[in-house]
């Protein structure tokens, strides 16, 4: 924190009991004495205790810590999940039946994990969103309110406030020249760099499923189901220096309900692999004579995420075959005239259970998956590594390369395997 770090930001922030405020440990403000000082893993933590965001460094809009992601724990599963809107569309009693734990369990778990529970976890999620509409969207301020989950303009008013300090009004100080009216958003994610954008939209654009996704003029579209309907989402990069941070990827969304924008957003977060954190993967293989000079041809690549995990098995599956398919979905495949993988695919997540996202749990959907006939460890791997967002699997069939992943390239082959494809 005194020399102002910013390979720390969203590992922790720093409350000041002096000024009331929560900082990232980059900020620029003067240091406060030791003494005023309190910790606490995540901005939720924070703002239970009664501090709010500085409006200087923005703790709020920084990408949050990558140990979630590395990390395939019930602290960590409930996280991701809590991050992707469950408990705003489920409630904590839906998050805790996902984990297959009691409420109480779960936030217990939580609270001796990250210092709050699963509900204060949601409230904080909510409030940073409805800032990233106020000051990002034409948005009303009254739409604003329930797209960021809130069931009503005083609750909204409320929790801004108890978040930032003061009223969403003050937040929106410059609006957009004019609003669309037709659901559309243009939005800013931040992201640590460095990131390697061209070789991510060529990877995304070798595997796009026809009709669904395509790369065009270096941004990056697709079509979303979301939980109120359907939504297209555009993608592009701000160029930034390695050594600006953050960098910013530009989301423009056109949603059926602006209800869903937090889970549109948190589909390009994962997508893209916004949280990642190039510089702790940088540091465990950039000294491996196999891996270093392909990371420094390719500085901050990331593994692409996806936005449905059933629709990408039933691709890794078969292949860009997908595309002739109308309605990619379990429900819709299982009397599908379909090959009997397939077939037995959509039966697992119907009748089994079978999560494919982020929220999963890591080893039991891999073993559901070993145990369907036609899918062997590298299909696996490759759907755990874009879908759970396992960052430890290396779904290559090479016996040399996958013995040296096993010794020397854990907790990061799959990052490992990303840079020998797109070598």
């Amino acid at each position: 924190m005194s020399s102002r770090d910013p390979r720390f930001d969203g590992r922790f922030v720093v409350a000041v009991t002096s000024t009331g405020v929560y900082c990232r440990p980059s900020c620029p403000s003067r240091t406060p004495r030791p003494e005023n000082t309190r910790f606490f893993r995540l901005p939720a933590g924070a703002e239970t205790a009664g501090f709010r965001a500085c409006r200087r460094c923005r703790p709020d809009v920084a990408p949050s810590s990558p140990e979630w992601n590395v990390r395939g724990d019930l602290t960590a599963r409930a996280l991701r999940l809590i991050s992707g809107g469950t408990v705003d569309q489920e409630g904590v009693t839906g998050l805790a039946r996902r984990l297959a734990v009691s409420e109480r369990h779960l936030h217990r778990q939580l609270v001796a994990e990250v210092g709050v529970g699963p509900q204060a976890l949601a409230i904080s999620r909510r409030a940073q969103l409805a800032r990233m509409l106020v000051e990002s969207s034409a948005l009303p301020l009254a739409e604003v309110a329930f797209a960021a989950g809130y069931s009503s303009v005083r609750q909204f008013n409320d929790g801004v406030r108890a978040a930032f300090g003061c009223p969403p009004g003050e937040l929106r100080r410059r609006r957009p020249a004019e609003a669309s009216g037709d659901g559309r958003l243009t939005l800013r994610l931040a992201y640590r760099p460095p990131l390697a954008v061209e070789p991510l939209l060529a990877w995304l654009a070798a595997h796009a499923l026809p009709g669904v996704e395509a790369v065009t003029d270096g941004q990056y579209h697709r079509t979303l189901r979301l939980p109120h309907g359907p939504g297209r989402v555009a993608v592009s990069f701000d160029r930034v220096r390695r050594s600006v941070s953050p960098g910013f990827a530009t989301v423009g969304l056109a949603l059926t309900d602006v209800r869903d924008v937090a889970a549109a957003v948190q589909r390009c977060r994962d997508i893209f692999d916004l949280d990642a954190d190039p510089a702790l993967i940088e540091e465990d293989l950039l000294p491996d004579p196999v891996l270093g000079p392909l990371m420094r041809a390719r500085p901050g690549l990331r593994v692409p995420g996806c936005a449905d995990g059933f629709e990408l098995a039933v691709t890794a599956v078969l292949g860009r075959r997908a595309g002739r398919l109308a309605d990619i979905t379990p429900e819709a495949l299982l009397d599908a005239d379909v090959p009997v993988t397939v077939r037995a695919l959509a039966q697992a997540v119907v009748d089994k259970g079978l999560t494919l996202d982020r929220g999963a749990d890591r080893d039991e959907a891999v073993a559901v998956l070993r145990a369907i006939p036609g899918i062997g460890p590298q299909t696996a791997g490759y759907i755990a590594m874009r879908a759970l967002a396992d960052p430890d699997v290396f779904p290559l069939r090479d016996a040399k390369l996958r013995a040296t992943a096993r010794r020397h390239w854990r907790p990061w082959r799959s990052y490992a395997a990303m840079h020998l494809w797109s070598s």
